[in-house]
């Protein structure tokens, strides 16, 4: 809704009020106006404005604030221990989460409790658990989908003069839909087309549906929210197809437990969801489709955007090409199919690229459900958010050297780096891109970290992997912004094309 008005008008007219105010004897009135500009700038600059303020903090604490709630950020060792160690009563991942995405009007009025812990949840387990270990069996399934999914979407986007100049974050997200599809859902919902297009699009209403959202005034929201949420029926559609196999399944649970059949149980996404479900609270179909919804929504855009920065950087840097494309094409590769691990090199070049293209400025948000002191005397108000600086802190040198270099091996073991490549090393020694570390907090901060790490690494890689086999790649024109920034995220552009050129087999 922004697009129809320049950003230098918007600016001018902020200026113009401040210089008018600023006129006003009244210093009070000045410095409440000069927040909520800044407060509303957020929206468009927060991630500089938090590297900004990190800079000018020195390890301390800072405050930023957003149109709806204010942020404190911490990043000291101490501070981000306090927040691992804080009640969830009191600090809570799921209150900011629901902050976020509104699930009362985009979720189809599902709402998590601000502390899921009171539901005994068991999605951590199927995520963190179940599906690393389910890995190994699908991943020659994920190989063949991203290959027939890329070819679909390359003869669907090709030029008329047979160049194949493909959208990089249109392609990423399609072929992370089509993987998400086939591990959430098997075979039956993946394979249908309407269904998996129509959740695609859901993704979009729901982020779309909840910042209007955000910045509503808390009195409109019941009024305007259910409107705001359900302007298409993209929702039903996404719910119904969903909640019936859900309840075909749990049909065939009970008949299952019962000796009456005999068939093995489905693996994927759905059925671990129902085998963890808390048995103590009997959830329903309902319960169990919004579960998944909610999973699913999460999977997509995070790792889709990941992958087009790794995309991007295989353009910029082509002096990396040649053993990352030796590693794929070589022994290590059957090593990875045949073990979910290994390909060190793509592993640390996908850290770096994530290390200096963070599709987020903060890490670890937990909101506030009631006044909360850090040790020091650092306040967070109820509502406001507790969060870490994580692009800032991934850009500092004192934590990474050559900060601001793209060093695509810095997390590799010496011994495996070509030695015609010179590079800097992390002072700790190598690293995985899904480990969890005490300066890179990409994956979250405490207790609370991302159980789909392992999966989100073995997706980037396969798709990789298969760009390195069988393409070149470049940028297609003069691109000088890649990104584009909404309050804290950082979201490549969608209009940036990259040209896929078929190698030429050698004979």
């Amino acid at each position: 809704m922004y697009s129809y008005i320049p950003s230098s008008v918007l600016y001018a007219v902020l200026a113009l009020v401040v210089f008018y105010l600023g006129q006003s004897k009244d210093s009070g009135v000045l410095r409440y106006v000069q927040r909520r500009i800044n407060a509303w700038r957020y929206l468009f600059q927060g991630a500089d404005m938090i590297t900004a303020e990190y800079k000018k903090a020195g390890g301390k604490a800072f405050e930023v604030l957003g149109p709806d709630h204010g942020h404190v950020f911490v990043s000291s060792k101490e501070h981000i221990g306090e927040i691992r160690k804080a009640p969830r009563s009191e600090l809570s991942m799921f209150g900011a989460t629901r902050q976020m995405f509104q699930p009362t009007y985009t979720m189809l009025g599902h709402n998590w409790h601000d502390e899921r812990g009171v539901e005994g949840v068991g999605y951590v387990r199927a995520v963190g658990t179940l599906f690393p270990r389910q890995l190994l069996r699908i991943m020659p399934d994920m190989q063949r989908i991203v290959g027939l999914s890329f070819e679909e979407f390359a003869r669907a986007n090709k030029s008329n003069n047979g160049h194949l100049n493909l959208p990089a974050y249109e392609l990423s997200k399609k072929l992370v839909c089509k993987l998400n599809g086939f591990c959430f859902f098997g075979d039956e919902l993946a394979q249908n087309e309407s269904f998996m297009k129509t959740i695609f699009q859901y993704n979009e209403l729901v982020i779309s549906a909840a910042e209007v959202l955000r910045v509503m005034p808390w009195f409109l929201k019941p009024i305007i929210g259910p409107y705001v949420g359900r302007i298409t029926s993209i929702q039903d559609k996404v719910f119904d197809m969903i909640n019936d196999l859900v309840t075909r399944r749990l049909k065939e649970k009970k008949l299952a437990e019962t000796g009456e059949i005999s068939t093995p149980p489905p693996n994927d996404m759905i059925q671990w969801i129902i085998d963890t479900a808390p048995a103590k609270l009997a959830w329903g179909p309902r319960r169990i489709t919004h579960e998944i919804i909610a999973i699913w929504f999460g999977s997509v855009h995070a790792l889709s955007a990941t992958i087009t920065y790794v995309l991007f950087d295989l353009c910029d840097q082509p002096e990396y090409i040649e053993p990352l494309r030796k590693e794929v094409e070589g022994p290590e590769f059957d090593h990875f199919m045949s073990t979910t691990k290994g390909l060190s090199l793509l592993d640390s070049f996908m850290k770096e690229s994530s290390r200096l293209s963070p599709i987020e400025a903060m890490s670890g948000r937990r909101q506030a459900l009631k006044d909360y002191t850090f040790s020091d005397g650092t306040r967070v108000k109820k509502g406001d958010w507790a969060c870490v600086p994580a692009k800032a802190i991934l850009r500092d040198e004192t934590h990474f050297p050559h900060a601001t270099r793209f060093e695509g091996f810095r997390f590799a073991p010496r011994d495996e780096i070509p030695g015609n490549l010179e590079t800097v090393s992390q002072p700790e020694g190598p690293s995985r891109y899904s480990d969890l570390s005490d300066n890179y907090h990409s994956w979250g901060v405490g207790g609370i970290v991302c159980p789909g790490r392992f999966y989100a690494a073995v997706a980037t890689k396969l798709i990789v992997a298969h760009i390195l086999k069988n393409f070149d790649c470049s940028i297609v024109g003069q691109v000088t912004e890649k990104s584009s920034s909404w309050r804290s995220y950082l979201l490549p552009k969608e209009g940036v094309h990259i040209n896929f050129s078929p190698r030429k087999q050698e004979v």
